[in-house]
């Protein structure tokens, strides 16, 4: 009997909510982008979920974080849409990457943690950006312990609401609020830097320790018609 009674409590409201002119919105579905290294993809159902918050996070020096990024920079090359990478200690060295994959990508260059998370807040308003990637790699440990918890919950609450593929590489799991955490765990050595970008995909070895989804339970969206 209950069920019954909040299932036409729900049918009344909806009803009135109608007269007013608001109805439901069904959030919008993740996108899945692949990127091209087949350890990830494979672990990750296909690849990348848009609207998610994606921890990358490095076991150490050389275990392929550096051929990753380029391939998500490839991967958006090839999906035609705008890329931004957050350099959290203006680590990036554009002569790594090749000159079709940095004409759609904009650099942001900080210089501490808090001002790449602040500059990362900012681009996950703009629509118009594809992916959002951001380093913190090369930042010290005591700049990353000053951000807050809220702080990454509030990316994450950003990525949602956006369809951007969004990854945030840290030089250990640290965002609470991340969704997708995957740690990285191949090795490469100096041998490789003359290697393409394929075969350093090839050599990626991933560990998934969280997969989440988009939450599509709960409370509706409401979005009031126009006309």
């Amino acid at each position: 009997m209950a069920s019954a009674g909040t299932g036409s409590e729900l049918a009344s409201l909806e009803g009135r909510l109608g007269e007013l002119g608001v109805e439901r919105a069904a959030p919008a579905e993740s996108e899945i982008l692949g990127t091209g290294v087949d350890s990830l993809d494979g672990a990750l159902d296909g690849g990348l979920r848009s609207g998610l918050l994606t921890e990358i996070a490095e076991s150490g020096a050389s275990c392929g974080g550096q051929a990753l990024l380029l391939h998500l920079l490839a991967g958006t090359r090839r999906e035609q849409r705008f890329a931004a990478l957050v350099d959290g200690a203006d680590g990036f060295d554009p002569g790594s990457a090749s000159g079709e994959l940095l004409e759609h990508l904009l650099w942001a260059r900080c210089r501490s943690a808090g001002e790449a998370m602040r500059v990362a807040d900012a681009l996950l308003r703009d629509e118009n950006l594809g992916m959002v990637l951001v380093d913190l790699r090369g930042c010290e440990g005591r700049e990353l312990r000053r951000v807050k918890a809220a702080d990454w919950y509030r990316l994450q609450r950003l990525a949602e609401r956006s369809s951007a593929y969004v990854c945030v590489f840290t030089p250990e799991a640290m965002i609470p609020s991340a969704q997708v955490r995957v740690r990285l765990e191949g090795r490469h050595c100096i041998e490789d830097l003359d290697a393409s970008l394929g075969e350093l995909g090839a050599g990626v070895e991933v560990e998934v320790l969280r997969k989440r989804t988009r939450e599509r339970e709960g409370f509706a969206q409401l979005v009031r018609r126009v006309g």
